[in-house]
């Protein structure tokens, strides 16, 4: 009796044995069947990548037309997108006159977009304007500036031309055609803007220069670019203690040129030209590629 038992057991445990031997040829029949199939498959151009998708951690562009873009630059998902097409928008729209690497133009005078200093920005209450969101490019790359848009930056602020005929028309309205310093008090402020620049210049000239800059019947340079110097954000004033932020040049014949002609940058308004997830994306893509304090 314990013979045919032990016999029974014997068969059904080879039987179970080969039952496992053919589950584990035919998966791996299958396994191989599926490679070949994959395989065969796969574009002529290469493996298979998965950016090209769009799946729970790669929105699809559209998505970003209904965000704000400061929602968008704290999502993973929302970021990652808006910085792909925003390069793509960059490379098509913006590059020709801030450059390929953002660093801008000297010959077009436009600003450095990768550093830490934004003109006619800052709209955060806590910190006084001095914190920058991607709304703040936002705003300015929707609207422009002096761009003829009503929304648009600077369109009330621009540098005054000390001499009256080249002064525009809405400067003087405003102020008249009055020659405010002359060509001696001018050349005074000029040695004191390169002595806040950090550059030689005559001190005695540069002391005069100090109380015409901060006289607000005379030379009132203080009212845009601070007691101080440093600019004003929301004015778009440069900051004359960082000569690499000057735009039209930081020697003395340059600054002489902008005091005497005045500067009125401008930068179109995108708001009719790009789709607003594609407006939406390079705001966030250009405040990526930026310093922050």
């Amino acid at each position: 009796m314990q013979k045919r038992l032990g016999s029974r057991l014997a068969i059904l445990a080879g039987h179970r044995t080969l039952r496992v031997v053919s589950t584990v040829v035919a998966a791996l029949g299958l396994y191989v069947c599926l490679q070949t199939a994959n395989t065969a498959a796969e574009p002529a151009t290469g493996p298979h990548d998965p950016t090209d998708d769009y799946g729970e951690f790669l929105a699809r562009p559209e998505e970003l037309a209904n965000v704000s873009v400061n929602r968008i630059a704290r999502s993973l998902r929302l970021h990652g997108t808006a910085v792909k097409l925003g390069k793509t928008v960059y490379d098509q729209h913006c590059a020709a006159c801030h450059g390929a690497d953002l660093k801008g133009i000297p010959a077009q005078h436009t600003p450095d977009l990768t550093d830490s200093e934004w003109r006619f920005s800052g709209d955060d209450f806590e910190s006084g304007g001095l914190k920058k969101f991607p709304s703040d490019v936002e705003w300015t790359v929707r609207y422009g500036i002096r761009s003829g848009h009503e929304n648009a930056r600077g369109a009330e602020v621009n540098m005054l031309a000390y001499y009256p005929e080249f002064r525009t028309k809405e400067d003087t309205d405003d102020f008249g055609d009055a020659k405010f310093l002359t060509d001696e008090e001018i050349a005074d402020v000029v040695e004191y803007v390169l002595q806040l620049g950090g550059q030689q210049a005559d001190r005695a000239k540069a002391a005069r220069g100090d109380k015409l800059y901060h006289d607000n019947t005379k030379g009132n340079c203080a009212d845009c670019h601070g007691d101080d110097g440093t600019g004003i954000d929301t004015f778009g004033s440069s900051n004359l203690t960082k000569r690499n932020l000057y735009l039209y040049g930081s020697d003395r014949a340059s600054i002489l040129e902008s005091i005497i002609k005045g500067r009125r940058g401008m930068m179109p308004a995108f708001d009719d030209k790009l789709k607003p997830e594609e407006l939406k994306a390079v705001s966030v893509f250009v405040f990526s590629r930026a310093a922050t304090k």
